[in-house]
């Protein structure tokens, strides 16, 4: 192979060029790729409880998309449960007076323009869908069903029980739907799956006239007009590396690449019983169980094994406590603060398991068999003969034998591909966490405002994670990206 060296970066004569890579293959990245195929929002005319929307709306030229329009005039005065006003505007129209309780048809609708079309390519580790391949299937989800549908297509659930309690649905029916979306749409050519991407890199490059890359020493025109990044990976289907040249790289991750760690010792020196994930925890308890049944000889006793200890007091723990009691096994459940009310947001109608774990919590298990929580504790230690030592708020130091360790205290994005310095949050000097420091991005356009030009971040690195808010930042890219090349070509 034979590279090509401009202003000492180095581009191998393989590399493919993209308009756009996006770096992420779950809703985030399927949205937006099914933006830049060409297919494009349109306001249908109907009437939005919000009067002054439906001004704004109506004023807008005949015939003509939002992708087109002023997404910052559109998005004034709008509010709801994300920061991003795009994504505001987009949910408010996909999903009118949703947070009202109210379920109104949506005001969009959806035009297809291959003449619109942007080349473009998305990297995914797994099948399309993302981390929502790798979850629990068994798991329902905290938002309604209609709130994970991607545009155009109505969320039916596919084959098997999609829907639960009050139109929630189970996390197997929405990772079938992702991954279906993306062939029923056409979008698979744009679609690379099976691969990690293990540098992003800006070009350090002289333009012609004509925007192609100019090698500095020999004259050589290397690629196409505008290129600014330079993104490698490795193909894990086919073992071979692969090298993008490209003018935009959208950053699509998500927030579910790493677990979060205590950081205690012996966390990372037992992993066959010391878990970071439901579904490995779901696997774990089932040997448990098995071992259980072998033991009792069909004798029906309580349960002989040891605890399983769970740290955290999310949703994720939660769901931890849920398996295991299902399973009538001992539990442990460490969390750092007192039991917090879930609040409005996950009403006891709709969450009552959610809604149960945190009354037990709250009641530290007294009312409970085989259920003990320790709020205020913090683990210490974890031992390799399966002993756990804890400290509570009175510094009392306290060594429980368990069976398994479940650390569920969320998660965060994997950005080490990133040129080392390059700080994207709202705080710089610290890491990107997609809760309390998203990427910095412009609100109407979503380019990361620290790095340089042409990168852009969507979904839960711009803080929205919830899937009914990534429309709206894959509208704002698709709109900003639409209205540069159109300006180009002008």
């Amino acid at each position: 192979m034979r590279d090509y060296s401009v202003q000492g970066v180095s581009i191998p004569d393989d590399a493919v060029y993209k308009e756009v890579v996006v770096i992420g293959n779950g809703p985030s990245g399927i949205a937006l790729s099914y933006l830049l195929a060409g297919n494009w929002p349109y306001y249908n005319g109907a009437v939005h409880p919000d009067e002054m929307l439906t001004t704004r709306l109506s004023g807008a030229p005949s015939g003509r998309s939002i992708i087109q329009q002023d997404l910052r005039f559109l998005s004034q005065g709008l509010e709801g449960r994300s920061n991003n006003p795009v994504s505001l505007l987009m949910d408010t129209l996909n999903h009118p007076c949703a947070d009202l309780g109210l379920e109104l048809p949506s005001l969009l609708e959806w035009r297809h323009h291959p003449e619109c079309q942007v080349d473009h390519i998305v990297l995914g580790k797994g099948p399309p869908g993302g981390s929502w391949q790798a979850m629990d299937g068994n798991v329902l989800t905290i938002s309604l069903s209609s709130w994970m549908e991607l545009p155009g297509v109505e969320f039916r659930g596919g084959s098997g029980p999609a829907h639960s309690r009050d139109g929630r649905a189970s996390v197997s029916s929405v990772a079938q739907y992702y991954h279906d979306y993306v062939h029923s749409q056409t979008l698979a050519r744009f679609f690379r799956n099976g691969c990690v991407v293990t540098s992003v890199r800006p070009l350090d490059i002289s333009h012609s006239q004509s925007g192609d890359i100019i090698d500095p020493e020999t004259g050589v025109q290397y690629c196409q007009p505008q290129a600014m990044w330079r993104v490698e990976g490795f193909d894990l289907e086919n073992g071979g590396p692969f090298c993008y040249i490209c003018r935009r790289v959208v950053l699509a991750t998500g927030a579910a690449d790493l677990p979060n760690r205590l950081g205690v010792p012996g966390e990372l020196a037992n992993p066959t019983w010391v878990l970071h994930d439901l579904r490995s925890l779901e696997a774990a308890l089932d040997r448990l169980v098995e071992e259980e049944e072998g033991d009792r000889e069909g004798v029906p006793t309580e349960p002989r094994c040891d605890p399983v200890l769970i740290v955290g007091a999310g949703l994720s723990a939660a769901d931890a406590v849920i398996a295991a009691r299902f399973r009538s096994l001992p539990i442990l459940h460490v969390f750092r603060k007192k039991a917090g009310a879930l609040g409005k947001q996950l009403p006891e109608n709709m969450y009552p398991e959610y809604h149960k774990v945190h009354q037990m919590m709250g009641d530290g298990g007294a009312s409970y068999p085989c259920y003990t929580a320790l709020a205020e504790h913090r683990v210490l230690e974890i031992s390799s003969d399966h002993k756990v030592c804890v400290v509570g708020s009175d510094n009392a130091v306290s060594v429980h034998q368990v069976s398994v360790v479940a650390v569920l205290i969320g998660s965060r994005p994997d950005l080490n591909f990133l040129p080392p310095g390059l700080s994207l949050g709202l705080r710089a000097t610290e890491s990107v966490d997609c809760r309390s420091n998203p990427v910095d991005v412009d609100p109407y356009t979503h380019r990361a405002v620290r790095a340089p030009p042409g990168m852009y971040a969507l979904g839960p690195l711009a803080g929205d994670n919830f899937v009914r808010f990534l429309q709206g930042g894959a509208v704002a890219i698709a709109s900003h990206i639409h209205k540069e090349l159109h300006h180009t070509a002008l």
